[in-house]
């Protein structure tokens, strides 16, 4: 993936913000993160989702493991799509968003159409 790809961020029609490629790693895709108006009802899960993402940095207990999950599995539960021009993209894939940074792995290889 080529820095400054741009993806929007989708749930059905609706357009919860803009990904714009900074970085792409071994395990995770590094984006700016630009939100729509129409992110602020899912802001909390993904503030819940970064908060855990940092207490498990410093403690591994199984029980905040269990939690990170379930946020984990709020945010899939989400169903969205991540779309670029062409409308391709990405339909699984882990996402983290922490203010106006996010990173994204895709759990399918190559994008699919959309």
């Amino acid at each position: 993936m080529k820095p400054g790809t741009v993806y929007t961020l989708e749930r059905g029609p609706e357009v919860l913000g803009t990904l714009t490629v900074t970085d792409t790693g071994t395990f995770a895709v590094q984006a700016t993160f630009d939100p729509a108006p129409a992110f602020d009802p899912y802001r909390v899960l993904f503030d819940e989702d970064a908060r855990h993402a940092h207490l498990l940095a410093r403690d591994d207990d199984p029980a905040l493991l269990e939690q990170a999950e379930a946020v984990m599995e709020g945010i899939l539960a989400l169903n969205l799509v991540l779309r670029r021009e062409g409308d391709v993209g990405f339909r699984t894939f882990l996402l983290s968003i922490e203010g106006h940074v996010a990173s994204f792995r895709p759990l399918t290889p190559e994008e699919e159409p959309l």
